[in-house]
């Protein structure tokens, strides 16, 4: 019988090269980015809001002229009781705007001061019924005049989101809290918003999570006018179940692409 002159020493460290050799890295898969759709569509839906609050103030004398009137179709009615301080914007059953976004219900604003663009000036925006594209809003939206600059003709704008939340047609729902400040320049070819701010919420599958801009978005009047009332630029950093997530918003473009960045990947995409 002929001996054997491979050691078991040997023979580990030669397993262990195969291994080596063979092994690859692991691959990280891609996190639940449910929570960070869910996002897109609340900021839409607020951002629309905020285009025809102020479009409405305009109409009503209050202040903050902005380019153009907002995406109203034809039969919504605004009423202002200036006695009250009280404006109310009905879509009615339902009806669907030059940009093709389908409203219904109401959105009831009431509002301090005789201006807007009045330092302390605040408006507070409830809603009743309201609906855009088959969405229920809910909550209560406070928009504080935080002070303006004459000089650069800008205006520093407090808003605060309180009980949030937004129903899809299938009951499924987001819950939603945001503290935000928004520096508003106001230029003859339209207004520009600086947004800065953190939000707390539940998505529609039950995962709790918070987001904070770690760059400034930018909002331009321009886009919305478009119907595209996503940021052009700026980073929205999200944290949820251990994971960070960062959403990169354009290159100041009105589009609807974004970058989404996690650990260990990337992807682009076009919103809605």
């Amino acid at each position: 019988m002929k001996k054997s002159f491979y050691s078991p020493l040997i023979l580990g460290l030669f397993s262990t090269l195969i291994f080596s050799c063979t092994e690859t890295d692991p691959i990280v898969p891609e996190p639940n980015l449910a929570v960070v759709e869910d996002e897109f569509k609340i900021n839409s839906a607020f951002e629309d809001l905020d285009f025809l609050t102020l479009d409405v103030l305009q109409r009503s004398g209050l202040g903050l002229r902005t380019q153009s009137t907002a995406d109203l179709c034809a039969n919504a009615s605004v009423t202002h009781n200036q006695n009250s301080k009280k404006i109310t914007v009905d879509f009615g059953t339902g009806c669907t705007s030059p940009n093709g976004v389908i409203r219904k219900g109401k959105i009831l604003l009431s509002y301090t001061g005789s201006n807007f663009l009045f330092p302390g000036t605040s408006i507070i925006t409830t809603f009743e019924g309201y609906e855009v594209n088959g969405l229920i809003i809910q909550g209560t939206r406070t928009i504080t005049n935080a002070g303006i600059d004459l000089i650069n003709s800008k205006v520093s704008l407090n808003v605060k989101i309180e009980n949030g939340s937004i129903t899809w047609p299938d009951n499924s729902k987001v819950t939603y809290n945001s503290t935000q400040n928004r520096q508003v320049t106001l230029a003859a070819t339209g207004y520009e918003a600086s947004v800065t701010g953190s939000a707390t919420g539940k998505s529609r599958k039950g995962i709790d999570y918070t987001a904070t801009v770690t760059e400034p978005l930018i909002i331009k009047e321009d886009c919305a006018r478009k119907g595209i009332y996503i940021p052009s630029l700026g980073v929205l950093a999200f944290s949820y179940q251990g994971v960070a997530v960062s959403v990169h918003y354009g290159f100041g473009t009105c589009d609807k692409v974004v970058e989404i960045r996690y650990p260990g990947g990337a992807k682009e995409i076009t919103l809605d």
